[in-house]
């Protein structure tokens, strides 16, 4: 009787065991596949992955390539897609202008495209991802280092927004891009009156701050430069805090800790 009670339960122990074996094994299946890369581009159906030249034409199956290759960086090929994609859905050409403005820093075939999206409503400032068109044009110009077209970009986006809405409801980035070309070409006094409207609408910037001080380091104000400096240190190092990673206020406007430090060392040694 006794033995018979015994190996029930050994038959039960192993009943249980297989399975946490099983578990086990497949943890360490599990933990090993994470360790390694993902190579899939993120968000592709499985025919997206596979078969991305057998898509059938559509607005969104171009971008699906465009995006897929300047993920792969395979720059040319997103090139030809996104050429592909303007020309065959011209309402595209919008988004088609910021890719080669923000990620590929192609101004000229940006500027190409944002005017071919602009032209499609020639009196309306369009918008894209929350911006004026002629505010993006603004930007690519401004990568040509043409600040005065630059400016002339800025000033009708800013204007537009300012009459529809209000100055203090205009995004405080761009009157800091605008404050960026004035200096640019030695009008740090209209750097100053814009990043004064820009401290109002966002008075927690670090970005406007570095820029305060630069405009007035330009007109010779070293004391308020150094307090401006002072507060960009602040302002970055409390956003530090809150967020993780290489977080940017503005990606077409970067600054970096170390340029602030910087500014901040130069203008020890003056008085």
């Amino acid at each position: 009787m006794k033995t018979a009670l015994f190996l029930c339960l050994l038959l039960r122990m192993a009943a249980f065991a297989q399975p946490a074996e099983q578990f086990l094994k497949s943890s360490a299946s599990m933990l090993a596949i994470n360790r390694n890369p993902e190579l899939v581009f993120f968000g592709a159906t499985s025919r997206q992955k596979s078969h991305l030249d057998t898509l059938s034409a559509s607005a969104q199956n171009y971008r699906s390539h465009s995006f897929y290759h300047l993920w792969r960086q395979n720059y040319e090929e997103a090139t030809l897609w996104l050429e592909k994609t303007g020309n065959s859905y011209p309402k595209e050409n919008g988004m088609i202008g910021e890719v080669y403005l923000r990620s590929l820093k192609d101004y000229p075939r940006a500027l190409q495209h944002l005017d071919a999206y602009d032209a499609l409503t020639p009196n309306f400032d369009d918008m894209i991802s929350h911006n004026p068109v002629s505010y993006l044009r603004g930007l690519a110009y401004r990568g040509l280092n043409n600040h005065p077209k630059a400016i002339e970009q800025f000033c009708i986006a800013i204007d537009s927004l300012a009459r529809k809405h209000g100055a203090e409801w205009v995004n405080y980035k761009h009157f800091v891009s605008r404050a960026v070309s004035y200096m640019a070409i030695g009008q740090a006094d209209k750097a100053l009156t814009d990043l004064a409207q820009a401290t109002k609408n966002f008075n927690r910037s670090a970005l406007v701050a570095y820029h305060k001080g630069r405009a007035l380091l330009q007109l010779g104000r070293t004391a308020e430069a150094r307090t401006a400096f002072q507060d960009a240190s602040f302002f970055v190092k409390a956003l530090r805090a809150e967020r993780t990673g290489d977080y940017q206020e503005d990606d077409f406007n970067p600054i970096y800790e170390e340029e602030i430090d910087e500014a901040i060392s130069q203008l020890k040694t003056k008085p």
